[in-house]
């Protein structure tokens, strides 16, 4: 069954607008899923340890897989564009982050690998900002609250919107795997 999936990315090591677009371009050859809309880019804070400034969106897909296959992907993705999981909340090439599975069946999952709704969703205006973009009227399935309710609800944050070199606008057309 076919779920419509929101997908956090950030950078902030390196080219941190390429490492995004070489994901996006990655996400769009996956099989069984489709690149629907991509947000605009967010300069934002790190959160932990004192390190460089992130760049951040969210992508949203139509994904055949389930959370836990599409997440075994996305891992491999950020392996093959560089990330090393050397310290939590460290520095990265690329994150990947699961946000949102807006399909009734995966719209909840808590398993040792995988949590969905990802867990600190509601705390985070770099993902919420983006995401708001996407999807203003998702709903939290959790907290019940929507994406636009949950961002209006927190404190101001470091974030702030970024123009794009080579990162497609909402409007582009998918897929992007020729970037």
């Amino acid at each position: 069954m076919s779920a419509t999936v929101y997908v956090g990315l950030g950078s902030n090591e390196g080219d941190r607008e390429s490492h995004l677009v070489s994901a996006l371009a990655a996400m769009s050859c996956i099989d069984a899923v489709s690149v629907l809309g991509c947000s605009s880019l967010y300069d934002t804070a790190p959160v932990g340890p004192a390190q460089p400034r992130f760049l951040n969106a969210v992508v949203a897909l139509d994904c055949d897989l389930t959370p836990q296959r599409l997440l075994c992907i996305l891992q491999r993705i950020e392996q093959d564009l560089g990330r090393r999981r050397l310290q939590r909340w460290g520095p990265r090439t690329i994150d990947l982050d699961i946000l949102l599975w807006d399909e009734e069946d995966h719209s909840v999952v808590a398993d040792a690998n995988l949590q969905v709704p990802h867990l600190e969703l509601h705390k985070r205006r770099f993902a919420l900002e983006p995401l708001a973009e996407l999807a203003p009227d998702a709903r939290h399935p959790v907290l019940g609250m929507t994406v636009q309710e949950l961002l209006a609800k927190l404190a101001p944050q470091d974030v702030r919107k970024r123009e794009a070199l080579f990162w497609p606008d909402m409007g582009a057309r998918f897929p992007v795997h020729e970037l």
